[in-house]
């Protein structure tokens, strides 16, 4: 998925959607980064990020760069889970 791609899929998304990664636990995604072609999402213990916070630093970043994990795993999609938009 390329971070275009992601900001078309989730403009119509609740702007108060919290974002984590799709795992046990949930890790709350909280920044993102740009390397190598790559956007880099990232997880810490910090406030996660909403959709809406996401749309206005995501479009600091070139729309082309693929969605990855900070830890290098590719992101594919995601899903909502009550307040959550959980990436996988």
């Amino acid at each position: 998925m390329r971070l275009g791609e992601l900001i078309a899929l989730v403009h119509q998304l609740d702007p108060n959607l919290k974002m984590a990664f799709d795992t046990t636990p949930m890790a709350p995604i909280s920044g993102m980064s740009a390397s190598e072609g790559r956007l880099l999402l990232h997880a810490a213990t910090q406030t996660p990020l909403t959709v809406e916070r996401f749309r206005q630093h995501a479009n600091r970043f070139n729309q082309q760069l693929i969605v990855f994990e900070s830890s290098g795993k590719r992101l594919y999609g995601f899903r909502q889970s009550k307040q959550w938009l959980l990436f996988k």
